[in-house]
């Protein structure tokens, strides 16, 4: 480790903490996948991805968060970063009582309209997307400080409790109602410890010298732009689930477990490369190596999992699911494609949120826009709905690809 500058140290621990959470990610889903039907399966992935659909976008307030807090650390302003933290955290709080209650409200339509079998399962859904309002600010803060150790530490922690959780819940005959508990309790308790770690930062009241209508006029696109796209690679299982029968259904959702164990590589990477890239633009330096860097590690990941699967369809498959159904195995194939390029893609979106450089969303939002209304249209056969998410995967990261290393050339 000693001739591994920070960054390069920063990006391994957190990997290698990112990679332990994947593996209590992947036997939390194995353990559903193996104890479920296939149709119970699909039920509890449609309500998962609805969860994704929400509350990744609101993890992108960690993003904004994690970005000005880095800028203010920087910059030495450390007072900034306890008045920005102390209000944003009464304002979150406010957030997520009013989305529990919209949720609670509109749970009972929702679970009737996905056919799900379990009605608490809509309340435990409202419970969590509640408290996607709050774990932002705490990790987002970690994140922005560097604390890679902290941030770290809570998430293995989290994602170890969710597993025994959901193991508990599930032997009690809970099923569905049981692995979305399990979630709701983890991620509860996960709260307790950036809490405990940040209690100094939350204790001030006054907001001098923060200008809230520049955080939130950032805020929102970024929101927006993480909204659009986990549609990308999430709302393909929401519309299967509601266009088709539910022995279709679970074939995609086992097939899905293949694209998830994409979307999970570049999450060690995209957080160290935020507050660094940030830094770095904050005092005016390039920023374009640790973008390259960046790509190339999680290009190097990608293709060792799609090689990796690709090779042996059936075992990996049935590893993940119990299950080695030959229409999952050949949709597999096509999930390793789509899921590679978006992967890279997220690693894009996160440089360009980085250095505050928004023109990449309005491409963002068409093409979401338009593989919602291919999949809408073209949608006979379970492999047409992985060639739309293959195309536009692919269309996607050239285009976004292209928009940042022209950014050298102009000024946005």
């Amino acid at each position: 480790m000693k001739g591994i500058d920070a960054f390069g140290r920063n990006i391994i621990l957190v990997f290698l903490g990112t990679a332990l959470v994947n593996v209590f990610n992947l036997l939390y889903q194995l353990l559903i996948a193996h104890c479920f039907m296939p149709e119970h399966f699909a039920a509890f992935n449609s309500l998962l991805a609805i969860y994704m659909l929400i509350s990744m976008p609101l993890a992108t307030f960690q993003t904004v968060i994690a970005k000005y807090v880095s800028g203010y650390n920087s910059q030495g302003q450390s007072l900034k970063i306890h008045f920005l933290l102390s209000l944003l955290l009464r304002k979150s709080i406010l957030l997520a009582l009013l989305t529990f209650v919209l949720f609670y409200i509109a749970s009972p339509f929702l679970i009737v309209r996905l056919k799900i079998p379990s009605v608490s399962s809509g309340y435990i859904l409202a419970a969590l997307l509640g408290f996607s309002w709050i774990t932002p600010v705490y990790l987002g803060a970690l994140q922005g400080l560097e604390l890679f150790k902290y941030l770290t530490s809570v998430s293995v922690i989290t994602g170890a409790l969710k597993l025994l959780l959901a193991f508990i819940f599930i032997w009690l005959g809970f099923k569905i109602a049981g692995a979305l508990a399990a979630l709701l309790l983890s991620s509860v308790i996960g709260l307790i410890i950036p809490a405990f770690i940040l209690r100094n930062f939350l204790k001030v009241k006054e907001t001098e010298g923060i200008d809230l209508k520049e955080f939130f006029f950032y805020m929102f696109p970024v929101i927006g732009s993480s909204f659009f796209y986990m549609c990308l690679v999430n709302l393909d299982m929401v519309m299967v689930k509601y266009y088709f029968n539910p022995d279709e259904a679970g074939v995609y959702a086992l097939a899905q477990m293949v694209g998830k164990i994409f979307l999970f590589l570049p999450s060690a990477i995209s957080l160290v490369m935020l507050p660094h890239t940030s830094g770095l633009n904050a005092r005016n330096m390039d920023t374009t190596p640790a973008l390259k860097r960046s790509l190339r590690y999680a290009l190097i990941l990608c293709l060792l999992a799609l090689l990796g699967y690709n090779i042996f369809p059936s075992f990996v498959l049935k590893l993940l699911t119990g299950k080695a159904l030959i229409e999952s195995t050949i949709l597999g194939r096509l999930f390793s494609i789509s899921m590679t390029f978006f992967t890279l893609l997220f690693i894009l979106i996160t440089y360009f949120i980085s250095i505050k450089d928004l023109r990449f969303i309005k491409y963002l939002f068409l093409f979401t826009v338009l593989q919602i209304i291919a999949i809408a249209l073209l949608h006979k056969t379970l492999i047409e709905v992985q060639f739309i998410m293959c195309a536009n995967s692919v269309m996607l990261f050239f285009i976004h690809f292209a928009l940042a290393f022209r950014r050298r050339y102009e000024k946005p």
